[in-house]
């Protein structure tokens, strides 16, 4: 009889408390362990001996890091383990639905209560936090967060180290650039350009250009 697979949680922050509390939950029979980081400033010294003992033919290894500088820390370890060779796990919730007819990419969460269309894509290394409902043919490129109970409509597509907050509505066919964030909840009605931040602490957007910020108004829109 073959043995189980062992899975390696590594990580901090409110996904990695989520997904330890109930490791059954996800475990499909594999062995666990946890191995929790400090916090992100330590990951970028302890990434390589965080994972250095690993075996990669008898374990998977899931990253679960907050959406901190866009995704970024979390790509700390989870470009540290690729590089290592080792295997990710995707792990989805048992409350979750995911439709036969997406694809989920590897180190992808997906957690509880989440939906999932047909047709849609999950890029590697994207946390789906609970209540998130995406459409039909939603596109989510690589390191990406999806904050609680955020709606994103048909084929809606967001670009690389981008980070949608709780309960943002993106709108049917809207197009999201990379390394956004939208921390305003409610509707979203237009496409964003590469770098915009969207808060409800500001009261216009703002977007990286060069070291700084440039703040453009939105026009009444948002």
């Amino acid at each position: 009889m073959s043995i189980p697979e062992a899975i390696c949680l590594v990580g901090c922050g409110q996904v990695y408390d989520t997904i330890a509390a109930e490791p059954d939950a996800y475990a499909c029979g594999a062995q666990w362990s946890l191995r929790p980081v400090e916090g992100v400033a330590a990951l970028a010294g302890s990434a390589r001996a965080l994972l250095e003992d690993l075996d990669a033919a008898a374990t998977r290894l899931f990253v679960a890091v907050d959406a901190q500088a866009l995704n970024f820390a979390r790509l700390e370890l989870y470009g540290v383990a690729r590089m290592a060779g080792l295997r990710m796990a995707t792990l989805v919730h048992p409350t979750a639905w995911v439709s036969p007819g997406s694809q989920l990419a590897d180190n992808v969460w997906v957690g509880p209560g989440v939906r999932v269309a047909a047709g849609c894509r999950v890029d590697s290394d994207v946390m789906l936090m609970q209540g998130v409902r995406l459409d039909h043919g939603v596109h989510i490129g690589a390191h990406g967060w999806v904050g609680p109970g955020a709606a994103l409509g048909t084929g809606v597509k967001v670009g690389t180290h981008s980070c949608i907050g709780a309960d943002v509505q993106l709108r049917a066919g809207i197009t999201v650039g990379r390394h956004c964030c939208i921390d305003h909840p409610g509707p979203l009605r237009h496409d964003l350009s590469d770098g915009c931040f969207l808060e409800t602490e500001m009261s216009s957007m703002a977007r990286i250009v060069g070291a700084g910020y440039s703040f453009q108004k939105m026009r009444g829109r948002h």
